[in-house]
């Protein structure tokens, strides 16, 4: 397939769990809608899902029933108050750590079946970097990596990055910051990102494409509109237009549309 007429695809990824990753990829996808994408979220944490949970969707069928060959693609997706559409997953499914042959191959038609209908499509994987969320990381163009400014995450982010860089080959990657701080979130998320840069710099070596890249696509403020939202099931635009979280999670959307679905000379991040 011509490269110019799939959807750009997203993995987004956390080290750690708790950190808010779900709660911006949905938010994200909204603001995508809103710019015009045809917008997909597929819920890749096929054991410990909450995408559909967050949005206050009731589920039918989920991926791992498609990935099975249980149900098709259409019988599972939902359309929601967003303006996106999302591919459910499953909660409380030990299976859902593993990915046999079949649900790869699966996997991949599911993908060429769909990304004709969308101009953005974003993995929300799992925290960690089990096997089933390197794998979306290998499906995906681009890589957005959500950090909080909390030691453990960040510490867990780094090891995300090595194992990436080490053994998948993964270079690039986009930092989101969440959670730094209701003041001066950009200088929480540069430190934050310049923390993560020099210990790659340090400890994972240059290979011929050059060193390991951590731009930082976006530092999102603490907010209490964000579990205000999570509480009322709702997106952040829907339950609070005017918080600064909100237009921030906008600003990142803008970003990431102009930097990598209609790439300009404009590079995102530093």
């Amino acid at each position: 397939m011509d490269d110019k007429k799939r959807a750009h695809r997203f993995a987004v990824i956390s080290g750690k769990g708790g950190v808010g990753k779900t709660v911006i990829t949905a938010n994200v996808a909204a603001a995508f809608s809103r710019l015009g994408e045809r917008t997909l979220v597929v819920d890749g944490d096929l054991g410990l899902a909450n995408a559909d949970v967050i949005l206050g969707l009731p589920v039918r069928h989920t991926l791992p029933q498609i990935l099975r060959g249980q149900c098709a693609v259409g019988d599972a997706l939902l359309e929601t108050q967003g303006g996106f559409s999302l591919l459910p997953a499953g909660s409380g499914l030990a299976e859902g750590t593993h990915l046999t042959s079949q649900m790869i191959e699966r996997l991949d038609t599911l993908l060429q079946e769909v990304e004709t209908r969308y101009d953005v499509i974003l993995f929300d994987a799992g925290a960690g970097i089990g096997e089933v969320v390197t794998h979306f990381v290998r499906l995906a163009h681009t890589v957005l990596l959500v950090v909080t400014p909390e030691p453990t995450s960040m510490t867990d982010a780094y090891a995300t990055v090595k194992v990436l860089a080490l053994r998948f080959g993964r270079r690039d990657f986009f930092l989101i910051v969440n959670e730094a701080g209701p003041d001066r979130p950009e200088e929480a998320g540069a430190a934050v990102r310049d923390c993560l840069l020099e210990v790659t710099s340090r400890f994972l070596p240059a290979d011929a494409t050059g060193p390991v890249q951590i731009r930082l696509a976006a530092s999102i403020p603490l907010d209490p509109a964000v579990p205000e939202a999570i509480g009322r099931q709702r997106l952040l635009a829907d339950v609070c237009p005017h918080a600064a979280v909100t237009a921030r999670i906008g600003e990142l959307a803008e970003s990431l549309r102009n930097a990598c679905c209609h790439p300009s000379p404009a590079v995102l991040g530093q």
